[in-house]
């Protein structure tokens, strides 16, 4: 008799608890519901970053957020799909870091994605990111090893994450990409040219940094950013054409680039970073 009371007793707990959800706050007008496995973003404006109000996750509320302790002390996510609705402007830096991801919808709203936003969600097999994303942080799906690999190079859907081959000496980058992350081909020291389609708008910070046998890149009128150390390194480069579309160009960006001998840097570009010539010795 006891044994069917406490029975019955865990059935009523379990039906009851599907009623309710964990809830909270992770911006100044959005809030999150956790149900069933689905962490659900709503309102509208900008998501914190992850050192926000709450320094300990983006996501604050009184039930700990979205997080759980298993038996050997370790916190972990209790979700592992997160639907973001229409009106969330931003996702913050470090938004989803290390999280056990693996679907996430991106609604037509959102215009940023922060740094680290999704590094580390080892499990994320499908990203869609909407033409509405005009800025994408430094290394924000780095560290993603189940999203797809094309021609041996890793995608978050338009964003190039990495080259997973390192020593090959061509790549070919799919057409539609529209950004190239950081430390995209980052060492990958055989490689001796590469032609970026007219597609990519954005070279991440240090990119093609280190890549010694570069000898060529073809940068197209499309691009509007250099990033940092974007080029640094790159000793075999001897010529490079900088095209009108672009309007800033990152600190280091083409430091060290000794072989460099000619450049010529359009009236479209308002910023240079600091020592972004550096060491071209040749110029």
């Amino acid at each position: 008799m006891k044994t069917k009371l406490f029975t019955l007793l865990l059935a009523v707990a379990a039906s009851v608890g599907t009623m309710f959800a964990e809830s909270g706050k992770c911006g100044g007008n959005l809030t999150w519901v956790l149900q069933d496995s689905v962490l659900t973003i709503s309102g509208t404006g900008d998501m914190w970053n992850w050192d926000g109000p709450d320094p300990y996750s983006i996501f604050s509320g009184e039930a700990a957020a979205p997080w759980v302790k298993v038996n050997d002390g370790r916190v972990i996510n209790a979700y592992k799909e997160v639907v973001i609705q229409e009106g969330v402007t931003s996702i913050g830096d470090y938004a989803f870091n290390n999280h056990r991801l693996s679907v996430v919808t991106i609604p037509n709203s959102v215009t940023s994605i922060g740094s680290s936003a999704f590094s580390g969600c080892t499990g994320l097999t499908s990203v869609t990111i909407p033409n509405s994303v005009t800025s994408i942080g430094d290394y924000a799906f780095r560290g993603c090893t189940s999203l797809p690999v094309i021609d041996n190079i890793r995608y978050a859907d338009t964003y190039l994450i990495e080259a997973v081959d390192k020593t090959l000496s061509t790549y070919t980058i799919k057409d539609g990409t529209r950004w190239i992350g950081s430390d995209a081909f980052y060492g990958c020291t055989g490689l001796t040219s590469v032609t970026i389609p007219n597609s990519v708008t954005s070279i991440g910070s240090s990119a093609f940094s280190g890549c010694t046998g570069l000898t060529s890149v073809t940068i197209p009128n499309s691009v509007t950013s250099i990033g940092s150390s974007a080029f640094s390194g790159c000793s075999g480069l001897t010529s490079i054409e900088i095209p009108n579309s672009v309007t800033s160009i990152g600190s280091s960006a083409f430091s060290g680039c000794s072989g460099l001998t000619s450049i010529e840097i359009p009236n479209s570009v308002t910023s240079i970073g600091s020592s972004a010539f550096s060491g071209c010795s040749g110029l």
